[in-house]
């Protein structure tokens, strides 16, 4: 996640609520420009059944063009990621401090998304 994307106090607060849940990790990055899809992949090969990539809306980004480098990175990973028969594993979105709320039901979706598919089978 992006540092910049939700920062007020009330993000602060669904943030903390989110990381108490099981299961769920948030990492946060200066900026998604700085993500490498390795670090995805990384997180797969590691055992975690599903990754939400979230950083500011286009226009946003407070290091100007993060976001949109992270998005077309992101879109290729999701090609990648499907021909390996991860489909669904992995969502990027953009997100903001204005859409309270959100973040939380994301991540109650991809929970249920990935649970449905069951663990991830590590590759040996």
């Amino acid at each position: 996640m992006c540092d910049w994307c939700l920062y007020s106090r009330l993000d602060q607060a669904d943030i903390a609520k989110i990381q108490e849940l099981p299961g769920v990790q948030i990492i946060k990055i200066p900026c998604l420009g700085r993500m490498d899809p390795l670090h995805v992949m990384m997180a797969f090969q590691e055992g975690i059944d599903g990754v939400v990539v979230a950083g500011c809306h286009p226009g946003d980004c407070h290091y100007k063009r993060g976001n949109l480098m992270a998005e077309n990175r992101m879109t290729v990973l999701q090609t990648v990621l499907e021909n390996m028969g991860r489909k669904g594993r992995m969502r990027f979105t953009h997100i903001s401090t204005a859409e309270r709320g959100r973040l939380p039901r994301l991540i109650g979706e991809m929970t249920e998304s990935v649970r449905s598919l069951g663990p991830i089978e590590l590759l040996e």
